[in-house]
């Protein structure tokens, strides 16, 4: 047997294998952690090839967690976590496809802790351009984020009766404004944020 026929039946058992692997993943009898596991990790063999997701479990958390680890975790994290954001998107969007609106989950994907470490970056970033606001007396735009940071923003400075925040803009710009208090009409909208992905 030739080479060029060893390498079109490998390349058939390759096809025939992804189809079953896609059959699988949309089965509905896959629980929906296992669903999203098989998902992520069709989506990542596209981009590393060293990616491996595992199910983190947490207790007390409706949420699904999915952890990768692999050597390259700056080409799946993105600047500012846009990539991760993306992906964690598409695959919340296909594994809750078709499932009624109170069996979905929502799907949090991370890799190397980045999420937790983002959350430490963006609520120092937030005391920061706050204490500016308060020496200035001036309101201060952040740069764009996305609704989890924007909540975050919103969280880290709820508490402090000389601020308010507010979001401007659509997305993917919409961004939050840091402002001195006036006249105990303003208030601090966390609420008003709701997490999108």
């Amino acid at each position: 047997m030739s080479n060029k026929t060893t390498s079109l039946n490998s390349q058939k058992r390759l096809n025939v294998k992804e189809e079953t692997d896609l059959e699988n993943i949309n089965n509905f009898k896959t629980s929906h952690q296992e669903k999203a596991k098989a998902t992520l990790e069709k989506i990542i063999n596209f981009i590393t090839d060293d990616g491996e997701v595992q199910i983190i479990h947490k207790e007390g958390i409706e949420e699904i967690v999915l952890e990768i680890k692999t050597s390259n975790s700056g080409i799946l994290i993105g600047k500012h976590g846009h990539t991760l954001d993306a992906l964690q998107y598409i695959v919340n969007v296909i594994v809750n496809k078709e499932i009624d609106e109170s069996e979905r989950r929502r799907i949090i994907i991370d890799t190397e802790g980045y999420r937790e470490k983002r959350e430490d970056t963006v609520s120092k970033y937030a005391h920061e351009k706050a204490e500016i606001v308060k020496r200035t007396g001036k309101k201060i735009d952040l740069y764009s984020m996305n609704s989890a940071e924007r909540r975050i923003v919103h969280l880290v400075l709820q508490e402090d009766p000389s601020l308010v925040t507010y979001s401007e803009g659509t997305e993917p710009f919409r961004k939050i404004v840091i402002a001195p208090k006036e006249n105990g009409n303003n208030t601090n909208n966390a609420e008003a944020e709701t997490e999108e992905e």
